[in-house]
């Protein structure tokens, strides 16, 4: 079969060692959506979260610039701060308390008494790039900037007020499936008319399309009066997609958590949450969610019950999806050690 046709193996999803893989030439090269700008305000506020394994955090010093950390102490690991958003006057170590500056070199190391050259152990690095108020990162501190590596998706969303959206609610649904195999479902339209039927009398099903560009894609269908749709459905590889509609906007995300398990966030914006219908569209949202989970878990269970091996790509229904494997792929066959703790620089 031709692997432009055909789907990723089986295994791809279920591997143990394939997650770890993936973890450091995906997730470790990749700007991936962190937080809203919103979620960091003040000075000596942060944010926190696990990022494919990765304890994550980026910060606001006291000078009001946005660094990025690997959440882990350079003595023994322990953690600098809980997961979520919070404020605290300095970055002391939970677990022995070394105290670290808000640009990530170490200030302290309680009772070692001079004997440690504070110069080299600085906290990991991590690169942090702001979007029209949203906080990207990545793992990677020399990769290309943010506003040059998805400029194409950028482009797309170039009409809509994304910076006068306010975050209204973020939430998340644990998901048992690989992080690809939902992917792999909100790449196409094709389940639509099976699988959502609030969606499906909504929009013309059959009519569903998907256009790729550099790394992303864009999904469009009309309604099923005749009218153009207003707004953007896009996905941008590894895990994001944008769902904007003019006055609204959902950010949503694909973390994975293992190799059978991921989380995907839900972040809704709306240019004025006090009296847009915030309830309708979070209360569909999470009937769309419902439904896909029935499915997708249904899915990884039966990529991993072992007979079932490799499919076919529709090429009219499933060339978004097609570019995502093939990226997947390509990853594939990068080196995996670059991207990884080991070659993130400190904080100096």
């Amino acid at each position: 079969m031709d692997e432009s046709q055909s789907t990723l193996p089986a295994d791809w999803y279920v591997d143990p060692a394939r997650y770890h893989q993936e973890r450091s030439t995906i997730f470790g090269r990749e700007w991936l959506w962190f937080a809203s700008l919103e979620q960091l305000p003040t000075p000596n506020s942060y944010f926190a979260s696990e990022y494919a394994g990765y304890p994550l955090m980026v910060v606001r010093g006291s000078d009001g610039e946005l660094r990025g950390f690997h959440n882990v102490c350079r003595h023994r690991a322990g953690p600098l701060v809980d997961e979520g958003v919070g404020v605290c006057g300095n970055l002391v170590c939970r677990y022995h308390g070394w105290a670290y500056g808000w640009d990530g070199a170490l200030r302290s190391a309680r009772d070692f008494d001079g004997e440690i050259d504070t110069d080299e152990y600085s906290l990991f690095a991590v690169a942090v790039q702001v979007w029209r108020g949203q906080v990207f990162v990545n793992l990677d501190c020399s990769a290309v900037p943010l506003l040059d590596d998805l400029s194409a998706l950028f482009r797309e969303v170039e009409e809509f007020p994304v910076e006068a959206m306010r975050l209204a609610n973020a939430s998340h649904h644990d998901l048992a499936c690989n992080w690809k195999t939902y992917a792999d479902n909100y790449l196409e339209g094709y389940h639509i008319p099976m699988m959502h039927p609030e969606l499906n009398r909504e929009f013309d099903a059959k009519q569903y399309r998907v256009d790729t560009g550099d790394r992303y894609c864009r999904h469009s269908a009309p309604a099923r009066a005749g009218e153009a749709t207003d707004g953007r459905w896009l996905f941008r590889w590894p895990n994001l997609a944008i769902n904007i509609y003019g006055d609204a906007m959902n950010i949503e995300v694909i973390v994975p958590t293992g190799p059978q398990t991921c989380r995907v966030l839900y972040n809704h914006f709306f240019i004025d949450p006090e009296h847009q219908n915030v309830s309708g569209v979070l209360r569909l949202s999470d009937v769309v969610m419902e439904q896909d989970r029935a499915m997708v878990e249904v899915v990884q269970r039966n990529l991993a019950a072992g007979r079932y091996r490799q499919g076919r790509l529709s090429p009219r229904h499933e060339n978004g999806l097609a570019q995502f494997q093939d990226l997947v792929r390509q990853a594939a066959n990068r080196d995996s050690s670059v991207g990884d703790d080991s070659s993130v620089s400190n904080g100096r």
